[in-house]
């Protein structure tokens, strides 16, 4: 279940030190969306890539969903980074699903992440993975609820939809049980 879209800041009343950059357009680029047209193209591009995929540089407002900065120290307890953190909830949700299919992909790297907040924070992560049937890298995306030391909520783990390559998950040098 995706969480509700909602404006945080509208443009020209959020607070400039604590809003990064890179989450919104500029204020005097074009063309110039009313609030209530941005809060509509978010929601749609919510739905479609179920949080997966939204592109911030369309947005000059501020929603409740945000690209996660790697670097940045506010989703993580020390000694973890939030990179560090990123790829514990990749890998364990690869593991999940591994196990649950089957399969044998190995992680690679975190790609992208976004999240909002809820009851903790919920993380939508694409990410890396090696497929042993042909040793490619494909992308996967999880969507894990995250709770600093009390939970982890793995939600979701899947090959990204419409990649223009096929996951297998096994090595060619598994023989089918027949």
């Amino acid at each position: 279940m995706l969480g509700r879209v909602y404006l945080s800041y509208e443009v020209g009343s959020f607070p400039k030190n604590l809003i990064p950059p890179h989450i919104r357009r500029d204020e005097n680029k074009e063309p110039k969306y009313t609030t209530q047209q941005e809060c509509v193209m978010m929601r749609r591009q919510v739905r479609k890539s179920k949080g997966f995929d939204i592109d911030f540089t369309q947005f000059r407002s501020v929603f409740n969903y945000r690209p996660v900065n790697f670097d940045c120290k506010e989703y993580s307890l020390a000694p973890e980074t939030t990179r560090g953190l990123l790829e514990r909830l990749s890998r364990n949700s690869l593991k999940n699903y591994n196990k649950e299919w089957f399969t044998e992909y190995e992680f690679l790297n975190v790609v992208k992440a976004n999240s909002y907040m809820c009851s903790g924070i919920m993380f939508f992560i694409t990410f890396e993975v090696r497929d042993p049937y042909d040793n490619l890298a494909k992308l996967f995306q999880a969507r894990v609820r995250y709770y600093y030391d009390v939970t982890d909520d793995y939600i979701l783990c899947r090959p990204k939809p419409n990649q223009k390559v096929k996951c297998v998950g096994t090595s060619r040098k598994h023989k089918s049980l027949a």
